[in-house]
């Protein structure tokens, strides 16, 4: 495929449900722009995220990484596309592409992924490209001086599979970290994190005070059958916490324990432990005050809970938990993994994006509105 002028996102008009204008840049990214919103309200976000982003019919798991003052990176997973226009399912285009980005310039959106539109690769690719069954989820990232970190988990597919409603059919076997240009978003480096290993993934979100950068840890396992089913104990009910020296996030940490840090990873103490499948906190530091948002039981439960704490080590504690209302779909809906949008403060409030999908993946297959995030609003959290 030919490069072809790119159209500023600034001229853009409001999201298309098209295909939008395509160019390439010189370090093989696809760059889509897909128009502009009129604000980023919670309400104007879900929205839009309702529908076609113009040709990604169907994502989840979105991060949101500030990049500059007005600056933001999506990075989502599992994604479909449509360039045909005329798609009545997620398969009707083409494959999956487990990672993509979205620049954010503004309330002006950029998609962004690898190879050509009939040619879809992953933004992220790895060490080595290999297929479907080996690939990397985006956990974490910040920009720190003149690089974007960004964690990522290589997922392989479980041997053997989960059995009825005991999650996912792929689990995490090493974390990797990621530098990138934040300019252009070319990728500098890529190799195993300090700590690579995934009991917990150290990484999984990653948040900054005015001393220290704060590496959450859990396991992300959500295949249940890989831990003895459903009745057994599982590891994604705790919350482990390391640091580094403010944005030097390519350093060994050390790690809490029960009373301290410690620079031996098997010391570590959960700072928080919960729940019965998964308690995937996704804390923030914003206004000079920790809070966390957290889906209770992820695929299997109903409320979501907003903590704070004075330190990232906590006490964590709730002072909201509210049971999330999808929006209407066509057959029984979950969700998961809801993440507090940088840009929420005291005025606003918090604004947060939270994942759905059909309860049984043929239906959102059939029915691409069902896999589509939401974002939502919920009262600043008083002190």
């Amino acid at each position: 495929m030919s490069a072809q002028t790119s159209i500023p996102p600034t001229t853009v008009a409001l999201l298309t449900n098209g295909p939008g204008p395509v160019h390439l840049d010189g370090d093989d990214l696809v760059h889509n722009p897909i128009g502009c919103l009129p604000d980023l309200e919670p309400e104007t976000l879900d929205d839009a995220f309702s529908g076609r982003v113009g040709p990604l019919i169907g994502w989840d798991n979105p991060h949101v990484i500030t990049l500059d003052d007005d600056r933001w990176i999506w990075i989502g997973q599992d994604a479909y596309f449509d360039y045909t226009g005329n798609a009545n399912d997620l398969y009707h285009d083409g494959r999956q592409i487990q990672n993509f980005a979205i620049d954010q310039r503004g309330s002006c959106l950029d998609l962004i992924y690898r190879g050509a539109p009939d040619a879809r690769h992953n933004f992220e690719l790895g060490d080595v490209w290999t297929d479907w069954t080996r690939f990397f989820w985006p956990l974490g990232g910040e920009r720190h001086g003149d690089s974007l970190w960004i964690f990522w988990s290589e997922m392989v597919l479980s041997d053997p599979p989960p059995g009825p409603w005991e999650g996912i059919i792929r689990h995490p076997v090493g974390i990797w970290l990621a530098e990138y240009d934040p300019e252009t978003l070319a990728r500098r480096s890529f190799e195993p994190a300090p700590d690579p290993g995934v009991f917990p993934g150290y990484g999984f979100a990653i948040a900054s005070d005015e001393h220290h950068t704060y590496l959450f840890g859990n396991s992300n396992l959500l295949n249940l059958a890989r831990e003895g089913g459903r009745d057994a104990f599982h590891s994604a009910t705790q919350m482990f916490l390391a640091r580094v020296p403010l944005g030097e996030i390519d350093e060994r940490p050390e790690y809490r324990t029960a009373d301290g840090w410690s620079r031996r990873a098997y010391e570590a103490a959960p700072i928080s432990e919960r729940f019965w499948a998964e308690n995937t906190m996704q804390p923030r530091y914003l206004d000079g005050r920790w809070i966390a948002v957290t889906k209770e039981d992820g695929f299997w439960g109903d409320e979501v809970l907003i903590d704070v704490a004075e330190e990232p080590w906590g006490p964590w504690r709730t002072v909201d938990r509210f049971v999330y209302e999808h929006r209407p779909g066509s057959t029984g809906k979950l969700s998961y993994q809801p993440i507090i949008l940088p840009w929420s403060n005291p005025t606003d409030g918090l604004a947060i994006a939270i994942s759905e999908n059909a309860e049984f993946w043929e239906h959102a297959v059939a029915d691409p509105p069902m896999y589509r995030p939401a974002v939502i609003h919920r009262p600043w959290p008083e002190p």
